[in-house]
Order: C-alpha cells, then structure tokens, then sequence
C-alpha cells in the first residue's frame, strides 16, 4: 500500500512538473500580473517647487495603479511637479493598452512638453525617460533643465530684480509689468541661437538663452528663456501660470484679475534693422481674441491642451 501512495505521489509530482513547463509562460504572466496588482508603490515628499494650482488638462494623483490614458498623463504630471527624478508605477490588471498607451505617450514629445510647460521650470526635464516591462511596470527617470547652481543664481537675481524695481503697494498687475520691462530692457534676443536652431545644430551656442539664465544672467534670451524667467516670477508671486507653446513658439498664460491672459515677452522685445532695442506691451495681459487679432499665426495653439483658455 505504501508503495502505490509513493508511486501516485512521484506520478502527481511529475504531472505538475510538466503541467508547469508547458503552461510555464501563462504561468508567469498570471503571478507577476498579480504581482504588479498589489504592488507598493514608494512615494516621496516634493520639493518646494511644487504647484498647487489644479489645471483642467492635467492633475494631481495618489492612484498609481493607473487604469486609463489619462491616468498615465496625470502619473507623469505628478512626477515633474513634485520634483522627483525617478519614480516606478503600475498599469492596472484591467487595463489591457496600458503597454501601447504608456509607448504612445512616451513618443509623443509634443504632449509630453504640454505636461513640461505645467510644472516649475525648476522641476521641468530637459530628457525624460519611459521604460515599461511586459508585466504593466513602468518607471519615469528625469533629467532636469536646470542645475542646483542655475537655481541658485537665477533666484538671486530674481530677488535682486524685485528690490529695484518691486514694491508692496503695486498690484500684481504693476508688479508683472515692472519685471517685464526690466528683463525687456536688460536682455535681446539670441538671433544666432534661433539660427543654429534653424539650421539643426541646437547644441553649439554662446548663451544659455533657451533657459531663464538666458536672460536674467546674460541678456540674451529666446523665446523659452524668456517665458523661464516670467513663469519663475509668476511663481514667486503665488500667481496661477503655465507656459503656452505651439511648434514653433512659447508664451506665458497668466491667470489674473479673474481671467486668463496672454503674456510675451518674445513679441515685446522685437528685434530691429538698426539694432535699437524696443521696449513694447503689444503682448502684455491680453485676451485670446486680443491675441489672434495680434498675431493669428504665431501664436496658435491646440485648444484641447489648455481648456482654461476657453
């Protein structure tokens, strides 16, 4: 009797050995999905760049098991605006295109650089990575813009601006307007930047003008260095912002005096045949329509991207 219960069992072990070789892919797929299902996702605290105005196009999340596109959008607008440089999130056992969404979204540098505009430009990333598992892991790494040393001198001279030329009784309209014409009047635009870009070679410039230091620290900007180093403002004072863009251009939208308005300091800085430098406020705090009246070319942008615009 003994024998036959060690025969049956030695036969049942065997039957499970090659149930589990021929099935092992299904196998695998089924514990690392569940895996993946009741997995702790680590969260860190954020960094004092942190926004906390909630826009429409984007949110906050504590769901990290996303179960939806826009789940993954609102995942990686968290990841920017907090300041984290890496973080690790799961797709939701449901959610069967989660894989092709997260491969999508990764390619699409158009949507991407939207979420990028939405959050600090101390927190924004100069590259961002998207590597993703068949498993429905998927971890976000961040190379900033901005360094620690570009952070600390752009704020000084921020601080330096507004002792010069900021004062407690102006309104935040006057406040907007004192920094806009001082950054206009301290710095013009990088023509030969704009070329190399033109011609491919974005990497050889004299200037950090693609950046906030652009401007503030070397009076020479382009468009980019100069909505920075008005959204850099525009943050200090506690005031709703993002960067607007299109292919070809980015401005500031500003949320004042109960309504959303168009701010560039690119356009208010023209460059000139003789060299002068112009100081304009064409561009300064106007509406949409104002907007396109303006400018009904440079200045267009993907409505589905910024609903607060209306």
């Amino acid at each position: 009797m003994k024998k036959i219960i060690g025969w049956l069992s030695t036969i049942i072990l065997l039957g499970l050995l090659v149930f589990c070789y021929i099935y092992r892919e299904q196998i695998v797929t089924f514990v690392m999905g569940n895996a993946v299902q009741y997995a702790n996702v680590e969260v860190k605290d954020a960094n004092e760049y942190k926004n906390d105005f909630p826009f429409k196009f984007v949110e906050e999340t504590d769901d990290f098991h996303v179960k939806d596109r826009q789940g993954i959008l609102n995942v990686i607008y968290t990841v920017l605006n907090n300041g984290w440089d890496e973080f690790t999130f799961y797709c939701d056992n449901n959610y069967k295109k989660c894989t092709n969404d997260l491969a999508d979204i990764s390619n699409d540098q158009a949507l991407l650089s939207v979420i990028n505009n939405m959050v600090s430009p101390y927190n924004s990333y100069e590259k961002l990575y998207i590597t993703t598992n068949n498993y429905g892991k998927a971890t976000v790494s961040v190379q900033k813009l901005y360094s620690n040393d570009d952070i600390k001198k752009i704020n000084e001279k921020i601080e330096t601006i507004k002792n010069e030329v900021i004062n407690d009784s102006m309104s935040d309209r006057e406040k907007i307007n004192a920094y806009h014409d001082y950054v206009i009047n301290n710095s013009s635009y990088d023509e030969e930047r704009a070329v190399n870009i033109e011609k491919g070679n974005t990497e050889s410039s004299t200037y950090n003008s693609h950046k906030a230091n652009g401007p503030l620290l070397e009076g020479k900007a382009l468009c980019s260095g100069y909505s920075d180093a008005m959204k850099l403002y525009l943050d200090e004072l506690k005031i709703p912002n993002y960067k607007i863009a299109n292919n070809n251009h980015i401005w500031n939208l500003v949320y004042i005096d109960g309504q959303w308005l168009h701010l560039d300091l690119t356009w208010d800085d023209p460059v000139t045949t003789d060299g002068s430098n112009l100081l304009l406020h064409k561009f300064f705090l106007v509406t949409t329509n104002e907007l396109s009246e303006l400018d009904s070319t440079n200045h267009t942008f993907e409505a589905s991207y910024y609903p607060e615009v209306g």
